[in-house]
């Protein structure tokens, strides 16, 4: 430890003790560290597309499902008695357009011969007419009937978990009401708090790795995805989202764990973190030494701190001598002279 009595030394005109380091260009491996919880990648609403009632529902909150698992089933006898009675319309209808064409062409053949009127002719075309709509009613009848058969069976649509299971057997469910949220789980998201000071640190794309006390000595790899730029006011945190491949579905919406995330800076410049003062401010600082041996106070801007390192992302140049020991009493231009360096 070096006497750093500057005071003392610019009364005599003498400069004053200090400890530099010069400026250097080094690769700094940032862990940035939160804790969270798992939540889904995706969430699906299933909506039902008939009105009628449940007759199945055979899974429940927090099964897995996988794709094409069956979550409700829905009623079908009066669907199926409208189909048949759908399709014995459509039947008399095109047997109704076959006999009114005879009649048609029939009245025509008369005409020709001046033994029919125009009237009958005419009421005869209406009366085709008259089932040709008839018959495209009814086939729409049947066409809708159909698709409504066709979703009296709802199954998954992916393989993942059920989130929430909205109708019950025995409820009569109408026309786009959601029975049943599904989760996504082939790919989940970790959830972290991390601390508003990284905020400038965290990037999409940086790898994390996360561990789950449920899941001791296991380690889980992802990428950061999403960042809420919202600090909660209370707990003075921003959401970061990892996404981790979940192919064997151990992870689940709502499991604890622990997520670090990585980032290195190759070849930046930095100092020790010592040589800054107000480095959480606009303000930040340090004292540079010049050839003629007198500190000057510089403002820089301070990036990323590793260890005992902080990142300098403008404001000095590789090479200049910042003072570590001393600073804290210099005044601007004071001669100084260095008695030893900083090991860093």
């Amino acid at each position: 430890m070096i006497n750093t009595n500057t005071g003392k030394a610019r009364s005599v005109h003498a400069a004053s003790p200090v400890e530099t380091v010069p400026v250097r260009r080094l690769t700094l491996d940032e862990v940035i560290g939160g804790a969270g919880a798992v939540e889904q990648a995706e969430t699906v609403q299933l909506t039902t597309q008939i009105p009628s009632q449940v007759l199945e529902v055979p899974v429940k909150i927090g099964d897995l499902v996988k794709k094409g698992d069956l979550l409700v089933r829905w009623d079908d006898r009066l669907m199926q008695a409208t189909l048949e009675a759908d399709r014995a319309y459509v039947e008399t209808n095109k047997i109704k357009i076959q006999d009114e064409a005879r009649q048609v062409e029939r009245y025509r053949a008369l005409g020709k011969k001046n033994m029919g009127t125009p009237m009958e002719l005419e009421k005869s075309e209406m009366a085709m007419a008259d089932a040709k709509e008839a018959l495209a009613k009814a086939t729409l009848s049947l066409r809708q009937t159909e698709i409504e058969l066709e979703h009296v069976k709802m199954t998954s649509p992916l393989d993942g978990i059920v989130l929430e299971r909205l109708v019950n057997p025995g409820e009569t469910t109408h026309h786009d009401q959601i029975v049943m949220k599904l989760g996504s789980l082939n790919t989940v998201l970790m959830a972290a708090k991390i601390s508003e000071e990284k905020m400038h640190s965290v990037e999409l794309g940086l790898p994390a790795e996360t561990s789950f006390p449920a899941f001791p000595g296991d380690a889980f790899q992802g990428k950061v995805v999403k960042i809420d730029p919202n600090i909660d006011p209370i707990t003075r945190t921003f959401t970061t989202y990892i996404e981790i491949k979940n192919s064997d579905f151990r992870l689940k919406p709502g499991l604890s764990g622990f997520a670090r995330i990585r980032r290195t800076a190759k070849d930046v410049l930095a100092v020790p973190s010592i040589a800054i003062m107000n480095p959480s401010g606009e303000q930040a600082s340090v004292y540079v030494v010049s050839d003629s041996g007198h500190a000057n106070q510089r403002k820089v801007h301070a990036g990323n701190v590793v260890e005992a390192m902080t990142e300098i992302t403008s404001g000095l140049k590789e090479g200049e001598k910042v003072v570590t020991v001393g600073q804290l009493y210099l005044k601007e231009n004071d001669k100084v002279h260095s008695t030893s360096r900083s090991n860093f």
